[in-house]
């Protein structure tokens, strides 16, 4: 299986948000009728994308999942069902100003380049102006030789139907075409988020993101549940890749004489070139846009974004070993470490508030976590850094969750993900790590989310 990023086959972006409504085209629905428009040439000689998606599958002999708008004109009748409920109307003045209704939508094609799955995204990121969202939304599941897998798109994976609609015992394996924005704190870098949604939800993840760093699109990566990530790809150096790696049937258990078999390839002008190592790294200090400003026109001149954490209340650490606790909104962490050195500034920081999503969403969270940052503009951890120095013997924070749904992070100098022997997470409120390999840490924490407390904000309906 090959999965391609949003917009990832997409000719050049032009800077507006509906640059890609030109290219939309109308995507069937699979579990109705068979669709192969690479066999199917005439019935699909208007549709470029599909048709080229299927090739691809059927030419190479593999599965292939990519994103692309599909557009669906407006159905108006007093039959609206569940099966055309996403583009029927009763009446004509719920329809679009155009007639059409645009879905940013997930397609999968087996090896014989048959269409076995379309998914439509449910929650749209606030720059996705012009697309509608599913008035019935539904996951999807497609099942292969090597496993059922369900496939979601980008900001859909902070939500709880992403999470249960996994949450099935038949579903092995995730295919996950993104165009994700790092944020700080660094529980919201792609790679970290990730790596850490794969192994709370135990699925694996085949993660392709955009790379566009100078709007903070970064990581891609192929994740097991039980390992962690098997092969990943997190610098900003304007270059293509491609990430290969054996994963296993089953999530949850990995056969002992397993070979995953990972490689890295970095593609230059149609040369794929193997990459020998580990995959260096080209960071600033600093990322974030209201300490730099806008990106130059550089593609690799790397910024991230940056949500509020007002929510938080911070404790600087200031000795080279402690014990911290701290409350917030009833939530209670409890941190203890011992470092080397504390010449750095890190604090413990801990929120049971919930989190602004733009003014889009409020998203339940119980947030606890040790970072690297300075204060900025009078606000203490406001400028979350991408370096560090400081050697942390032991960590070991604890938090009294509410929710099943805990993500564990543990990131090292330069948005390295500490390697798993390093560190681990009981499932239920603690995580321990433990310095094995003299690196040096830079974020580690247990985002807790309780998808209850979700709201979708009433000036946004």
């Amino acid at each position: 299986m090959i999965v391609f990023p949003e917009k990832g086959l997409f000719p050049k972006i032009d800077g507006s948000n509906t640059w890609a409504l030109p290219l939309a085209e109308n995507v069937p629905d699979p579990t109705t009728k068979t669709v192969n428009p690479c066999d199917q040439y005439i019935q699909y000689e208007n549709s470029p994308i599909l048709r080229n998606y299927s090739c691809l599958a059927k030419e190479h002999e593999f599965y292939v999942v990519a994103e692309l708008i599909a557009a669906k004109e407006c159905e108006v009748s007093n039959m609206c069902d569940e099966h055309n409920a996403d583009y029927c109307r009763e009446s004509e003045e719920d329809c679009p100003e155009n007639g059409k209704f645009n879905f940013n939508t997930l397609v999968a094609f087996n090896s014989n380049g048959t269409l076995v799955a379309r998914y439509y995204k449910r929650h749209l990121y606030f720059t996705e102006k012009g697309i509608s969202t599913p008035k019935v939304p539904k996951n999807v599941y497609f099942e292969t030789e090597f496993g059922i897998f369900t496939g979601d798109l980008c900001s859909d994976l902070f939500f709880k139907d992403v999470a249960e609609g996994a949450d099935r015992p038949f579903v092995t394996s995730l295919s996950f075409p993104t165009w994700w924005y790092d944020h700080t704190p660094l529980i919201y870098f792609s790679n970290p988020y990730q790596q850490s949604w794969s192994m709370t939800n135990k699925i694996n993840i085949l993660a392709a993101n955009v790379h566009y760093p100078r709007e903070g699109s970064l990581g891609s990566g192929i994740y097991s549940a039980v390992e962690g990530a098997l092969v990943y790809t997190h610098n900003p150096d304007g270059r293509s890749k491609l990430l290969i790696s054996n994963v296993p049937i089953s999530a949850t258990q990995i056969p002992k004489d397993i070979s995953f078999d990972t490689k890295f390839y970095y593609i230059d002008d149609g040369k794929a070139t193997k990459l020998q190592g580990e995959e260096p790294r080209d960071f600033r200090s600093e990322c974030g846009f209201n300490v730099l400003g806008n990106a130059s026109s550089s593609l690799i001149d790397y910024r991230c974004h940056q949500f509020s954490v007002n929510q938080y209340t911070f404790i600087k650490l200031n000795e080279t070993k402690g014990n911290i606790s701290i409350c917030s909104n009833k939530f209670c962490c409890r941190l203890n470490y011992e470092a080397q050195s504390m010449d750095e500034m890190f604090y413990f920081g801990v929120s049971g508030n919930r989190l602004n999503f733009y003014d889009e969403y409020l998203l339940g969270t119980q947030t606890c976590f040790l970072a690297r940052c300075e204060p900025l503009n009078g606000e203490p951890c406001r400028n979350f850094l991408l370096k560090s120095d400081t050697l942390f013997y032991t960590v070991d924070i604890e938090g009294s969750f509410d929710t099943k749904y805990i993500y564990p992070y543990a990131v090292d100098n330069e948005i390295r993900l500490t390697h798993k022997d390093e560190w681990n997470f009981d499932g239920k409120s603690q995580i321990k790590y433990l310095n094995l390999k003299k690196k040096h840490l830079l974020f580690i924490g247990l985002n807790g989310r309780l998808y209850n407390r979700d709201k979708k904000l009433e000036s946004n309906n």
